[in-house]
């Protein structure tokens, strides 16, 4: 029996259209899927990288926000040490630290044996709002140089400091961070109030209408037992939510003296 040459054509016909590839049209459809699908690949890559790099932000803010903070409640644990009431003889000025020398809702000048290497510092700690040669401020420094033979309020200002960077403005006011960089409370843990900033050379004062008297600001800064500390950053934009980053840190310091 004699086959049908059909199958011959139908054979023939298939291998010729496997040697013949793809088509123009199914090879555009075989680009545009892997297109596709390398896109959504590279779009997930990409908010890796935004969301790692948010994160490196968000501790190194952490970080910086916390170094202040320690570094601050240890300089307030030593100020005051050593004090003329432990030795027998005062010896001299430079010896003796004399404890909180000014305060102010946004800077503490203070004196203390802060490196414990037996010599008295003058500490002095302040927020600074703007430099026209630092665009990282708003700011906090802090400088520490020995105590010299003079008034605690003249020991002039070290040239080298180390900064805290992008501090949000602190206060109450809008457009600030809700709470002043230094709060002070007395040994019940109430407010001491140093208004604008108050130091150990200002005398008392008397209303002579009322009658009442406003303590010196020696005895006034002696109140002060307890000081917290409201740091708050604000970062660059976030690469990740394209906002800021605030990060905010609170601690007290129960002072010694």
């Amino acid at each position: 029996m004699m086959k049908r040459p059909f199958n011959r054509i139908s054979a023939k016909v298939v291998a010729n259209r496997a040697a013949r590839g793809f088509s123009l049209i199914e090879l555009l459809i075989s680009v545009f899927i892997l297109a596709i699908v390398s896109g959504a690949v590279f779009q997930q890559i990409n908010l890796m990288q935004k969301k790692s790099s948010s994160e490196a932000m968000k501790v190194d803010m952490n970080q910086q926000a916390r170094e202040f903070v320690d570094q601050t409640v240890h300089d307030l644990h030593m100020e005051g040490y050593p004090s003329a009431s432990m030795y027998s003889n005062p010896p001299l000025p430079p010896m003796m630290a004399a404890g909180l020398v000014s305060v102010s809702p946004t800077q503490i000048l203070l004196e203390g044996d802060v490196n414990n290497d037996g010599r008295v510092y003058s500490v002095n700690i302040f927020y600074k709002a703007n430099d026209p040669f630092d665009p990282t401020c708003p700011c906090i420094r802090r400088s520490a140089q020995p105590k010299i033979n003079a008034g605690s309020l003249n020991q002039g200002v070290n040239p080298q400091y180390t900064e805290t960077q992008h501090v949000f403005p602190p206060g109450t006011d809008p457009g600030e961070s809700g709470e002043d960089l230094f709060a002070y409370y007395d040994q019940n843990g109430n407010p001491v109030n140093v208004g604008t900033g108050v130091d150990i050379s200002m005398p008392a004062v008397t209303d002579t209408s009322s009658g009442t008297t406003t303590p010196s600001g020696k005895d006034l800064i002696a109140t002060i037992k307890t000081v917290k500390i409201n740091l708050s950053l604000l970062s660059q934009p976030d690469p990740e939510s394209k906002g800021l980053i605030r990060t905010s840190i609170s601690a007290t310091a129960r002072l010694n003296q």
